[in-house]
């Protein structure tokens, strides 16, 4: 008896080491094919569509759940393990299926945007069937299984930006496919060793055949991966509308690389300058579109002349000021620097977010671009423009920001989606401090349509920057705006045609000799003026720059002259447009022309239609089986949705706050998703080490502390960011990891708590049963953790969406005032679930 029992132990044992090395490497491979494909979508598709990869995760995730919920009556338990070895060779085949259908099968256009994302959750359905069968395989170790679930997201954080670097996006795809047949490895390297050691009773899998093909898939993605490698065979192509496609027609040097948040294209010209006058040596290109030019210089002034023919040239004309320093935000392939050393700037600091753009500067520049990385007169620091300028106390004369992101997103309505912390009136106010003198002017080259946001942002900002000056000044006399031409069209169905803006906001009025210049180069340029100093100002625009609406230098012919840009830059049957608040640090979405996007409108209809269709499909198994949830399982479920709802509310949000304290894009990702979910990994295991026979007690002394440290963010948390950005960065990760591993760890109680809950309900309903007063309580009986964990996912879709949604209407602060909620929401189906359970078992024990 005993030998058994210890057998019996022994084999359990093993079957759970099994669970929790597979669950740690599908998490660890989830999570990097969630983070790859946001990449693979911003070259296929859009930016805004990338942001649509946690949806698709989410999704099919929770389908597999639900899936495996549904079916798990009709399957044995010792059966599980070579289930769960079947869904995880499901998942390592479909990923380089996926890669080649995406790549080479479904065109890359927007148009197919719903077949991208049916083919994108077919590996996330996979893995989410083998992730529920691990927790119904052995419930009882919730609390390990969810912790090692964790861990594993976090570590694939970690090694994320490695990897892409290292290999690109498709190479990585291929890598997942090869670590999701390592678990069927695992197995049957365990089924040879019992085999050696006699010990068939210790088996957790009785079969070869289903492990061994674990072996096949590993032989095949070590062949694809090996000539992708070497031929990049299963290379992505660009979206049909994006520059690459069209602009490496007729160039066969084109080199690409990869990081953690771009793609960056080099595309090498040819031809002689002196035929032809085109002077960019080569185009770097960010995913697959947003170009960046590198130009010929030989280095000597005498070849700078020809700079003074752009129109961004004009504010060093203005200034006429010699051995000035100059800050260039986003410096890109260099033609801001080159501007500005043309005109006489002898101190350029120039700020740019991606390492890979200066690379190709420096490789493909060289001598014949003026090695501007390389010059003593510039100084480089790789460094978001928002946390370098909040981090320094320099004062400038001129500081530049030109096109810094996609006129082709705009196109595609592309940014509508992602915050910007350049383009808010905290990031304007900072930029007004840090002008030097009288004289100092902020230079901004945007296009013709962003206006309506562009310039209520630039007034909001002079209107609070005079509030904290003892020097009121007429802000009207500090805005230049003038459109260059020609344009940019882009079409063909229909054309539309984007003109360049050059914004000058100064911190002090236009002198009289800087307006002649003005109008002298508006005129040999063929320019069209937006605003003036103390001139025109064209509607209507002219009711934020002029007191009243008084627009006395208008007349007909300006107005007839400006009324074709007018058109373009503002929409009169759209005046939200015009209305909406200019963006903040808060609500930073500069690109967003509607408070709601209509990409977004059709994101949460198609988001809520599928949760709908899940429910009703949930609703109709239970009546066909006759299963009837119990009172207290009824509040399970609200719990779970809640708790999902609210982690997603809090985890997005904290990453778009902290982004401006980490400055880069994956540094913020890296970091603040490590920190979340290593938190609430340890905090599900001690949720069970220390209340595993009263998980409700783990539930009521987690969540009110929960809400009271959210609601200190709420209050503190925007002014400590504020006050760290001068930080050098391990003491920013440092600061990062202490403010949001407490939460993240009282987030880790929730989940296993409530699934331990549910397992106790159901023991209690049991008994109510047996005795014949409960009627048929057959779902409660068991586990519901597949259930549970398959709601908890699917309402985590949804908050995807309304998080983003949120935070475009009320601001990240308001977010955060919505996951307490949540959470308190939570707390209080938890209340209400064990006074129904506590109910409940006195009927048992009394009958």
């Amino acid at each position: 008896m005993k030998r058994t029992c210890a057998r019996s132990e022994m084999r359990s044992n093993t079957l759970l080491a099994f669970l929790l090395a597979s669950l740690f490497i599908l998490s660890l491979s989830v999570l990097l094919f969630e983070l790859t494909l946001t990449r693979i979508f911003s070259i296929i598709l859009w930016y805004n569509y990338a942001f649509m990869a946690i949806s698709v995760a989410f999704f099919g995730l929770g389908i597999g759940a639900l899936l495996v919920h549904i079916i798990k009556n009709r399957m044995k338990r010792e059966e599980l393990p070579n289930k769960i070895i079947q869904s995880t060779i499901g998942f390592a085949v479909s990923l380089p299926i996926f890669l080649f259908v995406i790549g080479h099968v479904i065109p890359p256009s927007i148009a197919f945007i719903y077949l991208f994302f049916l083919a994108s959750s077919i590996p996330f359905f996979f893995a989410g069937l083998s992730m529920a069968l691990i927790y119904l395989a052995m419930p009882s170790q919730i609390t390990k299984l969810y912790f090692i679930d964790l861990a594993g997201a976090s570590a694939a954080t970690l090694i994320l930006d490695p990897l892409i670097r290292g290999l690109g996006a498709e190479s990585v795809l291929l890598v997942i496919s090869l670590l999701g047949t390592l678990p069927p490895i695992i197995a049957y390297a365990s089924l040879l060793s019992n085999q050696r050691q006699k010990q068939i009773s210790d088996r957790f899998i009785n079969e070869r055949k289903p492990a061994a093909y674990g072996f096949i898939v590993l032989l095949v993605s070590a062949v694809l991966l090996a000539a992708n490698l070497h031929s990049n065979i299963l290379a992505i192509q660009p979206g049909e509308s994006k520059g690459l496609r069209y602009l490496s027609l007729g160039y066969n040097d084109v080199s690409t690389k990869w990081n953690s948040f771009s793609r960056i294209d080099v595309v090498k010209h040819t031809g002689d300058i002196s035929k032809t006058g085109f002077r960019d040596l080569a185009s770097i290109l960010i995913d697959a579109d947003a170009l960046t030019p590198i130009l010929k210089w030989n280095g000597s002034f005498s070849d700078r002349q020809w700079l003074k023919g752009y129109m961004d040239y004009m504010p060093y004309e203005m200034s006429k000021m010699n051995n000035s320093r100059t800050l260039v935000i986003g410096s890109g392939g260099g033609e801001d620097i080159l501007v500005a050393l043309s005109a006489g700037s002898n101190n350029v600091t120039a700020v740019e977010l991606n390492p890979l753009i200066v690379s190709a500067v420096k490789q493909y520049g060289g001598n014949s671009a003026g090695n501007l990385y390389n010059r003593k007169d510039v100084q480089l620091s790789i460094d978001d423009g928002r946390r370098f300028i909040s981090s320094t106390n320099t004062k400038y004369d001129t500081i530049v920001i030109k096109l810094v992101d996609s006129w082709a997103a705009q196109l595609a309505g592309g940014y509508a989606l992602s915050e910007n912390y350049l383009y808010t009136v905290e990031a304007f106010k900072q930029y007004l401090n840090h002008l030097n003198g009288v004289n100092g002017k902020l230079v901004m080259v945007r296009w013709s349509t962003e206006l309506p946001r562009l310039i209520p942002l630039a007034v909001e900002a002079l209107r609070e920057y005079e509030k904290g000056t003892s020097n009121q000044q007429d802000i009207s006399k500090q805005i230049l705006v003038v459109e260059d031409s020609p344009g940019l069209t882009f079409g063909p169905n229909p054309q539309r045609t984007f003109y360049p803006v050059l914004l000058v906001i100064k911190n002090s009025p236009f002198t009289a000799s800087e307006l002649a210049l003005i109008k002298e180069r508006v005129n040999k340029g063929d320019a069209k003026v937006i605003a003036m100093p103390g001139g025109y100002v064209q509607p209507p625009y002219d009711r934020l720059l002029l007191s009243g609406g008084n627009n006395s230098n208008n007349n007909d012919q300006q107005q007839q002259q400006h009324q074709q840009t007018l058109q373009v830059s503002y929409d009169p049957q759209r005046p939200s447009f015009f209305e909406l608040k200019p963006p903040t640090d808060d609500s930073p979405f500069f690109f967003a022309t509607q408070l709601v996007p209509s990409q977004m409108v059709l994101l949460i209809e198609t988001v809520l239609g599928v949760s709908a269709v899940l429910g009703l499909l949930l609703v109709y198994y239970s009546k066909v089986n006759k299963i009837r949830l119990t009172s207290s399982s009824r509040f399970h479920i609200v719990f779970a949705m809640c708790i999902g709802l609210g982690f997603i509310f809090l985890e997005i949000t904290f990453i778009q706050k902290f982004l401006l304290l980490l400055g880069t894009p994956i540094m913020a990702l890296t970091v603040i998703l490590f920190s979340i979910l290593l938190s609430t990994g340890i905090g599900a295991y001690l949720s069970g080490k220390l209340f595993h026979k009263n998980p409700y007690r783990a539930i009521m002394i987690s969540i009110p502390p929960l809400a009271v440290l959210v609601l200190l963010y709420f209050v503190f948390l925007q002014g400590i960011i504020e006050s760290a950005i001068v930080l050098q960065l391990p003491e920013r990760i440092a600061l990062t990891f202490a403010l949001l591993s407490p939460t993240g760890f009282l987030m880790g109680f929730q989940f296993p708590s409530i699934t331990r809950m549910a397992s106790s309900s159901a023991s209690n309903s049991l008994k109510q049963e047996l005795h014949g007063n409960e009627g048929s309580a057959s779902g409660s009986r068991g586990q519901d953790i597949t259930l549970l964990w398959g709601v908890n996912v699917i309402a985590s879709v949804v908050g995807t969406v309304l998080t983003a949604t949120s935070s475009m209407i009320i601001g990240f602060n308001g977010n955060l005032l919505i996951g307490v909620g949540l959470y308190l929401g939570a707390l209080g189906s938890a209340v209400t679930a064990q006074k129904i359970t506590q109910k409940i078992g006195r009927k048992a024990i009394d009958k």
